[in-house]
């Protein structure tokens, strides 16, 4: 299967995801559901790692690559992931997904500055339509929580 199908793929499991999110927040608080979605995901992750042996990779693992993999984990997975769960629990789905969205936008500027990659004209015109589209999603809503 080629990369672009598997990305597509992904793209319509996360699609779901912010509903199932969105309904699980009705009643959790932010800080809980997370714990709830952690505690699932870390054991889920652990026993198919001790079913495959993969764990044995863990090992392998140089200081800086566990140290990268560790901040990816606490800002994109502790920090990002509670910030975006009291946005979700305070606004509509539909206004807060398209804009935590534009994280491809972040992306190429950190991508830019910190590992130097070139940004073509194409990606800059991609960069200003997300956020033309961010523009367009959000145009006119109501401001304010969700009663």
């Amino acid at each position: 299967m080629k990369a672009a199908a598997l990305a597509l793929f992904v793209a319509s499991i996360w699609g779901i995801t912010p509903i199932l999110e969105k309904l699980s927040l009705v009643k959790g608080s932010p800080f809980t559901v997370m714990t709830v979605r952690f505690i699932f995901t870390a054991t889920f992750v652990v026993v198919i790692s001790l079913i495959s042996g993969k764990y044995k990779d863990i090992g392998n693992l140089d200081g800086k690559t566990l140290l990268w993999t560790c901040l990816a984990g606490l800002l994109g997975g502790i920090v990002g992931l509670f910030i975006y769960f009291v946005a979700l629990k305070q606004d509509l789905t539909t206004r807060i997904v398209p804009i935590t969205a534009t994280f491809p936008l972040f992306t190429a500027l950190y991508a830019f500055i910190f590992l130097h990659e070139s940004l073509s004209i194409q990606r800059i015109m991609g960069i200003v339509l997300i956020v033309l589209g961010l523009i367009l999603v959000n145009w006119n809503s109501v401001s304010g929580p969700v009663e």
